[in-house]
């Protein structure tokens, strides 16, 4: 039995990649982040082809053959699924996918700051403490893509303002990212007014970084 979803999120993490959407069935928008029995939960590019035929883009309406759920601490939202193709539905237009939106008061405690970040990480003790939740879906008040040189490598971050409070988190979403590359070098001020799917990671060095693991965009960006 396959469960549909749409996906929100399609990350790169590590080598491999990561998945996650919102439920539309019984369980409707109750998020699933779908992992594999690789190291890390991710998904190898190669395992997405022959099992989706291809990796999947947020918008994307998927049947999942969904297992038990698996969650690893403040990542609930993981569940298993088993090694078999995949269904593909169609898709949803960005202009339609407000309807999931969530609206939390605070995107995961703040007060924690990378070198190129801001409000961008949590203490790992903090996390698995005060979080019950991995990913969310919101829509920024006021949106920002930018690039900053970090350890001699170009990376994208979206710097946004979410009820009164300042963010400024890594994409990891890589299409999202090449097109905005390429967007700021034509001259584009940044400014967008995408929707935006957010995850905790897994900790690293002693902290989850929040991340930008999809960008939904709908019209002319420029």
């Amino acid at each position: 039995m396959h469960s549909p979803v749409v996906i929100l999120a399609s990350s790169r993490k590590n080598s491999g990649i990561c998945l996650a959407g919102k439920r539309l069935d019984r369980a409707a928008r109750s998020w699933v982040r779908p992992v594999s029995t690789l190291a890390g939960r991710s998904w190898s590019r190669r395992g997405l082809q022959y099992v989706a035929g291809g990796v999947p883009r947020p918008g994307d309406c998927l049947g999942l053959p969904l297992t038990d759920a698996c969650p690893e601490g403040y990542q609930r939202e993981n569940v298993g699924v088993r090694f078999q193709p995949w269904e593909r539905h169609g898709s949803i237009e960005a202009v339609d996918l407000g309807q999931f939106l969530d609206w939390p008061e605070l995107i995961w405690p703040l007060g924690w700051h990378s070198i190129h970040g801001w409000n961008d990480r949590v203490p790992v003790d903090i996390a698995l403490q005060h979080c019950d939740h991995s990913l969310l879906f919101i829509h920024p008040q006021v949106l920002r893509f930018r690039v900053s040189v970090e350890r001699s490598d170009l990376v994208v971050r979206a710097e946004f303002v979410y009820r009164q409070q300042r963010h400024v988190l890594r994409v990891t979403d890589d299409d999202a990212a090449a097109r905005w590359l390429g967007r700021l070098a034509d001259g584009h001020d940044g400014r967008s007014d995408a929707l935006l799917c957010l995850s905790l990671s897994r900790p690293f060095n002693g902290f989850c970084y929040k991340l930008v693991a999809g960008v939904i965009e709908s019209g002319a960006q420029g």
